[in-house]
């Protein structure tokens, strides 16, 4: 009988789970993970930060590796505290994996999600790669029905993903990149940001035709989708939502700013964080007013809005009019993109200007074609 259970035993310490060489040891996979890009400043006189640290946040953070060729999970961890990455910038996540990745490395799929608390999604150490790809930002969340004017409790909804990725290292930790550098996997946002920016001329109230209101900004219907993908793809292949966005209007000119040129405050050719500082900079000194700051899915259309004003009434009847404003190209209001309208009333009339790339840093991930960009804001 000892014989036998020695036998068993010996069995038993040949299996994976017995180590490189039999040592007993488990094997280790070490998985970087790096917040969402963003400019932090040293010197209150040198601006705002691009993303304000509630935009940034990473509350919860998952990771899970996966075999590429078969997609079978190969390694999970879960973040107990997410200080490194909200201070560093960067977290390692440590996660065991069979040991016969150690001596018999395969090339890997790699997941990470954060913040999923923020969209109702429940995510754990089972979760299989068709699961994570199928992931979606829906429902109330981020859409066209209740609006998202700030960052919810939760943090924003981030993900990245790296593919097809081969394993260095030697055992008992191994990491996933190339011989001369370890692949991090950058978070970025699963959603963007649009906000209004107003003002008037200076003396137009004295004209013959004054503004009265602005009666209502809103996104005409079909741009923003039902759904949104909570890991980024090439192709999207989205359904859009029916309804118009209503950001609401001001019922009265007297709480938008009046400065002598507005022109002072439209895009020119400087930095894009320049822009970005001096337009936060006019906000918080109260020389623009800001309305209707939402975060809402990514799209990939040509973003299109009304705004409906009335002007007159000073000598001769009030009269509504509109104004259109528009994105430059479809794909502008992708994942992780800004999206500035600056409104200024001059002349009797209202004009816009918009600014889609502002603040933002091109990102490519490793596995993704050169000819395919993501954006920080």
């Amino acid at each position: 009988m000892c014989l036998l259970t020695a036998l068993i035993l010996a069995a038993c310490s040949g299996s994976d789970d017995a180590g490189n060489g039999g040592s007993g040891e488990p094997a280790y996979l070490d998985v970087s993970v790096s917040s969402p890009d963003r400019i932090l400043v040293s010197r209150a006189d040198v601006g705002d930060i691009t993303a304000s640290d509630a935009e940034s946040m990473v509350n919860s953070l998952k990771v899970w590796v996966f075999r590429s060729d078969n997609g079978s999970l190969m390694g999970y961890a879960s973040a107990s505290t997410t200080d490194d990455i909200n201070t560093q910038g960067r977290q390692t996540l440590k996660m065991k994996v069979p040991n016969s990745l150690a001596d018999n490395p395969v090339n890997v799929d790699v997941y990470a999600v954060a913040n999923e608390a923020s969209y109702a999604l429940t995510l754990h150490e089972n979760t299989s790669r068709a699961e994570l790809e199928a992931a979606v930002v829906g429902s109330d969340y981020f859409g066209t029905t209740t609006l998202v004017t700030a960052v919810p409790a939760g943090g924003l909804p981030m993900s990245a993903v790296l593919k097809n990725q081969p394993l260095r290292g030697s055992f008992p930790t191994l990491r996933i990149g190339t011989d001369a550098e370890a692949a991090t996997l950058q978070l970025t946002r699963a959603v963007s940001k649009l906000r209004f920016v107003l003002c008037r001329k200076a003396g137009e109230q004295d004209s013959s035709k004054p503004l009265v209101s602005i009666d209502d900004i809103s996104l005409v219907k079909d741009q923003i989708p039902t759904t949104s993908w909570l890991l980024p793809r090439l192709t999207n292949g989205y359904s859009y939502s029916h309804a118009a966005v209503s950001f609401g209007g001001i019922t009265g000119p007297a709480t938008i700013p009046e400065v002598d040129d507005p022109m002072v405050y439209a895009y020119e050719t400087q930095e894009a964080q320049a822009y970005e500082d001096m337009i936060n900079q006019a906000v918080q000194e109260g020389k623009l007013k800001q309305l209707g700051l939402t975060y809402l899915r990514e799209s990939d259309k040509q973003l299109t809005g009304t705004i409906r004003y009335t002007y007159g009434g000073a000598t001769g009847p009030e009269t509504q009019t509109t104004a259109t404003f528009v994105m430059s190209a479809a794909g502008d209001f992708l994942r992780n993109h800004s999206w500035i309208v600056y409104i200024y009333y001059m002349d009797s009339k209202i004009y816009t200007l918009t600014v889609t790339h502002v603040g933002m840093k091109s990102w490519i991930p490793d596995n993704q074609d050169e000819n395919s960009t993501f954006y920080n804001w």
